[in-house]
């Protein structure tokens, strides 16, 4: 295991910041994977995950077993480490643009074309890539959270495998593809458990995983060839933002690098699979469901069930009045998450369910 220091410049106003990464394998084998944890840096079970992760691949190092390369970051957000608001952790937002730490990545494509818009040659995955790298290099952040984007997708952007593992409010593990790589996902959840995957041409936002996938799609609009999405990325939302056990976040490691042997990053069998898993549906199917008044919110549907339309998922208790406000699912599908607050404003999005037929167009991610 080599561990590398990567600084984040422009930093804060006073000292510096950096990002941690370890590396396993050999530098430039294929498969090329790399995986990262805390992006929404109040997100932990992914932290763990990644640590984790980290003692595990180092005992698959010293073993020989690791035939690509592995680029880990469990601590990819120290910017939202740093914040907090009156004891409490703030993470998913930059406290100073108020921007979402996964949405808005740079436009690998856009940067690379920019720099040469010459159609690629006999390899043009290969070709692609070192512009799409070279796109990256040439970027001069302007800001904190531009700088600490720029190095992580910089780490990413040739990669043939890229895991960006956060958590849901309270949830069961579910996944974020491209619309094409769905039977590569439904394999990835298979292995983890996943009660849901689900799958979008583009989300919207542009989130760390579509930063990845979604140039070799501008890219192959741009130059009018038969080009792959080279890169599965995904977003791999490890359950809820409580669950942090040790003993599950060992579980789920070993699950990931069981699906690391089947891609052939690492040598030996696969193990066990984590459960069934869900088919994929489309992200445009989620319906959300939202607090139909300010009150006090409590769920009788846990994570996981399946509902009908017409199920009662809940309650608002409204204020000021305290009427009971039922709160029912409108579609069929599988309740994969549902918030964990338990006073709640109106239009609070309370529950998420993952049916098939689409409900939604346009940004399909939530704040």
């Amino acid at each position: 295991m080599q561990t590398e220091q990567v600084a984040l410049t422009p930093g804060p106003m006073s000292g510096s910041r950096h990002l941690t990464v370890y590396r396993f394998g050999t530098p430039g084998a294929r498969p090329r994977v790399y995986i990262q944890g805390g992006l929404h840096a109040d997100e932990a079970p992914g932290m763990l995950v990644g640590f984790s992760l980290r003692d595990s691949l180092a005992k698959l190092e010293a073993e020989g077993r690791i035939k690509g390369e592995v680029l880990l970051v469990p601590l990819a957000n120290p910017i939202g480490l740093d914040q907090g608001v009156v004891g409490g952790s703030f993470g998913r937002f930059e406290a100073t643009s108020g921007q979402n730490f996964n949405r808005n990545f740079p436009d690998a494509a856009a940067l690379a074309l920019a720099a040469d818009d010459r159609a690629p040659g006999n390899d043009p995955v290969a070709e692609l890539r070192t512009r799409l790298a070279a796109g990256l290099d040439a970027l001069q952040p302007r800001s904190p959270i531009g700088a600490l984007q720029r190095a992580l997708l910089r780490m990413a952007i040739d990669a043939d495998i890229v895991l960006d593992m956060h958590c849901d409010s309270e949830a069961v593990t579910h996944i974020y593809c491209h619309a094409e790589q769905t039977e590569e996902a439904a394999r990835l959840g298979h292995a983890t458990g996943s009660g849901a995957v689900l799958h979008a041409e583009v989300q919207g936002g542009r989130s760390f995983d579509e930063a990845c996938t979604l140039p070799w799609v501008a890219l192959r609009e741009r130059f009018q060839i038969d080009l792959p999405i080279a890169c599965f990325a995904v977003t791999l939302e490890w359950r809820g933002v409580l669950d942090t056990c040790p003993d599950e976040a060992r579980r789920d490691a070993e699950a990931v690098i069981s699906w690391l042997a089947h891609t052939g990053c690492i040598e030996g069998p696969a193990g066990q699979s984590r459960g069934e898993g869900a088919a994929p549906t489309p992200l445009a199917a989620v319906e959300v469901v939202s607090a139909p008044a300010p009150g006090l919110f409590h769920a009788c549907v846990e994570p996981g069930a399946r509902v009908q339309a017409g199920t009662r998922l809940g309650t608002v208790k409204s204020f000021p009045d305290g009427q009971d406000i039922a709160i029912h699912a409108s579609t069929e599908g599988v309740l994969y998450a549902r918030e964990q607050m338990r006073i709640v404003r109106a239009g609070t999005d309370l529950f998420f369910v993952a049916g098939q037929k689409p409900l939604r167009q346009g940004m399909l991610l939530g704040a």
